[in-house]
């Protein structure tokens, strides 16, 4: 369903292949692919994907833990069952501590902010990027369309 919102949000590709967004008046240009990425960031970017993948970092995900562990106890699985409460718990503490890996690994693609590039991608840093985005009106469906279309992308390789 399309809705309209007072925020300007697109998407597009540009004349020189590089993904952009527009939140309002602030323009952010991301990397156009992984393999673009500067090597310290794409080790980051695969790391926070690879945590997204196994734990998740909201309340969905571990809903999510507990159904299969519900599952593992059910088939009498308890090894099975006694990682999920490992996964379970780091799920608990992602959340709890307002740690998004999904948005970290997205904060590794900013390239540019408004014309700035982005050198510092440290997670005090990424965590400044997404608190910035988050103000100028990015939202949490933007952030799980993109990493997921990244991923259909590695799939594809």
């Amino acid at each position: 369903m399309f809705r309209f919102s007072n925020i300007v949000r697109t998407f597009i590709r540009s004349h020189n292949r590089k993904q952009m967004l527009k939140l309002g008046k602030h323009k952010i240009d991301f990397f156009d692919s992984i393999d673009s990425l500067p090597f310290d960031r794409f080790n980051s970017f695969n790391k926070y994907v690879m945590l997204d993948a196994e734990l998740g970092s909201d309340v969905i995900a571990f809903d999510q833990k507990i159904s299969k562990i519900f599952q593992f106890l059910g088939k009498e699985m308890t090894k099975e069952a006694t990682g999920e409460l490992y996964n379970l718990r780091n799920t608990y503490h992602n959340v709890m501590n307002e740690n998004n890996v999904r948005g970290l690994a997205f904060a590794c693609m900013v390239r540019k902010i408004d014309g700035e590039k982005v050198t510092d991608f440290s997670i005090d840093n990424m965590r400044a990027i997404l608190d910035k985005l988050s103000s100028w009106g990015l939202e949490i469906g933007h952030v799980k369309e993109s990493n997921d279309s990244i991923k259909k992308n590695l799939k594809r390789n």
